[in-house]
């Protein structure tokens, strides 16, 4: 675990490697290991503690009632999980967390979070920057999904990533279906704006 890196991360800055030790080290048994696809939260539960993420990667997907996936986020580390449900009125997933690689996470009740942050206010203030800034990544993952086509969101993704993932994938990273998606590819190589 590398501690130089999590100091340098939106949610660490500020604070020392002796406070991130500190905080990371405080509740014994709080390391778990996840194999790559393990379920690290499940939609509908509980969040009570977040949980550091301080090795692989994970993505969080919605599921609706009839199956239709949509992938939200793709989270590598240093970073945090369970930040946005913590405080919330209602603290209960509403995705799910899967492991995209094998990881390794430390757990921090909520108490221990507070106290932190009573103890350390510029660890409460990179908080909140970071928990700030992610909800403006959430308000323009929205705005592309309704206001965007299916085609102006592929040629955007396309512009932003060169790692591009099979059609399944990018169904779900968009909430289509894989003959939309489908479709959707066949125009635009028509029109000469992909070449695949």
């Amino acid at each position: 675990m590398d501690l130089n890196e999590l100091k340098n991360s939106d949610f660490f800055k500020g604070l020392s490697e002796e406070d991130i030790a500190t905080l990371l080290f405080s509740s014994p048994g709080a390391l778990r290991k996840y194999n790559e696809g393990d379920y690290v939260a499940r939609q509908g539960e509980v969040c009570d503690k977040i949980a550091i993420m301080t090795k692989g990667a994970v993505y969080s997907v919605m599921i609706n009632n009839y199956g239709k996936e949509l992938i939200m986020a793709n989270i590598e580390s240093p970073n945090l999980l369970g930040y946005t449900y913590i405080f919330a009125s209602i603290n209960k997933f509403n995705v799910n967390v899967i492991a995209k690689s094998p990881c390794e996470m430390v757990f921090i009740e909520k108490e221990r979070l507070l106290a932190l942050m009573h103890e350390r206010p510029v660890f409460m203030q990179s908080f909140m920057r970071g928990m700030a800034d992610r909800s403006l990544m959430v308000f323009g993952r929205l705005f592309e999904l309704n206001l965007h086509s299916l085609k102006q969101r592929l040629l955007k993704y396309f512009e932003s990533n060169s790692d591009i993932p099979n059609q399944t994938e990018l169904a779900k990273r968009f909430g289509v279906t894989r003959p939309s998606l489908s479709r959707a590819l066949a125009e635009l190589k028509r029109d000469g704006l992909i070449k695949k």
